[in-house]
């Protein structure tokens, strides 16, 4: 038996939560980006690392069908080795940039607020663009692991060797 009544109604639970977020977060995230792009005036520090975290919250909810598909059927993982491995790095790539992003955004807001005058001289798009690409890098970096960490691994059982097959932590 693939489910549980409980583990079916976490299931239900989740996809239901899932779906509109990611709905509601495509659009978002999408509009956030071509509102940023399109008008010059919005591109300041501020703007540029909220775009660049939108197209990371993006990255993120793409895969969350991927993220759907392992929770209704966790086996067999038809998308092999290679996409396990890069949609795990990706989505954990994408997090800690998230969070690496908000991380600096406060920072520059910190600078603003207690510094201004030294912050119209330190904190320009040019700096905003080359840290928010060693942002990017050191999420790669901090997420190389999981290149490692993960794959798709025969769980046993009386199945065909396919059928056991799982994306999952090794």
């Amino acid at each position: 038996e693939l489910f549980t009544t409980a583990t079916l109604i976490y299931t239900i639970c989740v996809t239901m939560v899932y779906i509109p977020l990611m709905l509601f977060g495509l659009l978002g995230n999408t509009l956030t980006i071509l509102v940023v792009w399109l008008r010059p005036h919005m591109r300041s520090s501020t703007y540029l690392y909220l775009s660049s975290m939108a197209v990371s919250d993006l990255l993120i909810l793409l895969l969350l069908p991927l993220d759907l598909y392992k929770l209704w059927r966790p086996r067999p993982w038809p998308l092999g080795d290679l996409a396990c491995k890069l949609t795990m790095f990706l989505s954990e790539c994408c997090t800690f940039c998230t969070i690496l992003h908000i991380t600096f955004l406060s920072l520059e807001r910190y600078v603003a607020v207690c510094w201004p005058i030294t912050a119209k001289t330190v904190v320009t798009r040019r700096r905003t663009r080359v840290i928010i690409g060693c942002l990017w890098l050191g999420a790669a970096v901090s997420a190389s692991p999981v290149l490692i960490m993960v794959g798709v691994e025969d769980v046993g059982g009386e199945e065909l060797h396919y059928e056991r097959e799982k994306c999952m932590n090794l």
